[in-house]
């Protein structure tokens, strides 16, 4: 028997033998980049157990052993939609006979108007230098090359990332609150999305940063965007593609009950501020209805090509079949297989002494 056919074969029945009671969704670029701006006006999910964000990520952190953990962090955490956490995780994740390294630096910013009432514009900047977090236009946190003990932007520089954003429910109460599906369903609205590539002193207004391309999601891009499909340990939600779509002018992620529909009724907020003009870099001069066409084509095509992976990594077959070498990674996979030891966030990230107060939880097991 073909051993893909085999896997993805297994892969679909362990999936619907473990589905969970929630879905969630999770956006990502095709495209991953060293260094950039990155930026969206989004309104946020809120309620209590929730966490609705947007993170650059390094696809292959979750391998772990020697693998780079490298990700960047803005999460709302459900239970203060009043506040957002930045973050910067590094190290390494367990894997290969390793224990988990990985090394957070949590950090709380206040948002107002509250962050799932209105629209706001948050940007990170990330560069060989430093990493910085954007509220409206205001620097709220810049990590700087050589603070603290941890060296994290430098081993922020071992891998590209690539942009993403999801809405899920942690099992953690301590650090996302207690949970009450009562509140769902629940929603993040994207109004649109911004990448600067670094450009240093050669950028737009001789800043360090080139606008790349916009996409203010007039439809979902396939050629630029890609849709998740599994879940992790912690998550009480299945990632799901069906959770994610486009509706007047808005890309929406939704967190529902397992064999909830989305309401055809939905009410888009409208956003105060008028919307960019769209671009796109991958076919300049693209005429918009050629631009539709070959969205639907790229859509068409990445979604027969992925199946099988996507399949394969979502049930966490073995990492060492050669059929995993091509598989779109997910998000952050957390191997119940390893223990961890020490102080630990929610997310499984060792974190130092000087951030022990930020929602962490101790394992030794």
């Amino acid at each position: 028997m073909n051993t893909r056919f085999f896997l993805a074969t297994i892969a679909l029945a362990a999936g619907a033998l473990m589905a969970k009671d929630y879905k969630g969704g999770e956006l990502y670029t095709n495209e991953t980049w060293m260094y950039g701006k990155f930026e969206a006006r989004m309104q946020m999910a809120a309620g209590s157990g929730t966490v609705s964000s947007m993170f650059l990520y390094h696809n292959d952190s979750y391998l772990g052993g020697n693998e780079p953990w490298v990700e960047i962090d803005i999460e709302i955490l459900g239970k203060n939609p009043n506040s957002f956490q930045s973050n910067i995780i590094t190290g390494y994740g367990p894997g290969n006979g390793l224990p988990d390294r990985k090394v957070t630096s949590e950090e709380h910013h206040a948002i107002s108007p509250a962050s799932n009432q209105s629209f706001h514009t948050y940007s990170m900047e990330w560069t060989p230098d430093y990493v910085a977090w954007i509220l409206d236009g205001k620097v709220v946190r810049k990590t700087i090359k050589g603070q603290g003990d941890n060296n994290q932007v430098q081993d922020l520089t071992k891998k590209p990332q690539g942009l993403r954003f999801n809405l899920w429910s942690h099992e953690d109460a301590g650090w996302v609150g207690a949970w009450n599906d009562n509140i769902l369903p629940v929603y993040q609205f994207i109004n649109w999305v911004k990448v600067y590539e670094y450009t240093p002193g050669q950028g737009d207004n001789g800043s360090d940063f080139e606008l790349k391309w916009t996409d203010n999601f007039d439809n979902l891009d396939r050629s630029r965007w890609n849709l998740g499909d599994w879940t992790f340990d912690g998550n009480r939600v299945d990632i799901t593609p069906s959770n994610i779509f486009v509706k007047d002018g808005m890309l929406v992620i939704a967190l529902t009950k397992k064999d909830a529909a989305i309401p055809a009724d939905l009410v888009v907020p409208q956003d105060s501020e008028n919307n960019p003009q769209s671009s796109n870099s991958n076919n300049p001069g693209m005429s918009s209805s050629s631009q539709s066409q070959y969205n639907t084509d790229q859509s068409s095509s990445s979604t027969n090509k992925n199946t099988d992976n996507r399949k394969n990594q979502k049930n966490n077959l073995d990492e060492d079949d050669n059929d995993q070498t091509d598989a779109i990674r997910p998000a952050k996979v957390f191997r119940d297989s390893h223990k961890i030891r020490g102080t630990v966030n929610a997310k499984g990230a060792r974190v130092s002494e000087t951030n022990k107060a930020h929602y962490q939880v101790d394992f030794n097991y």
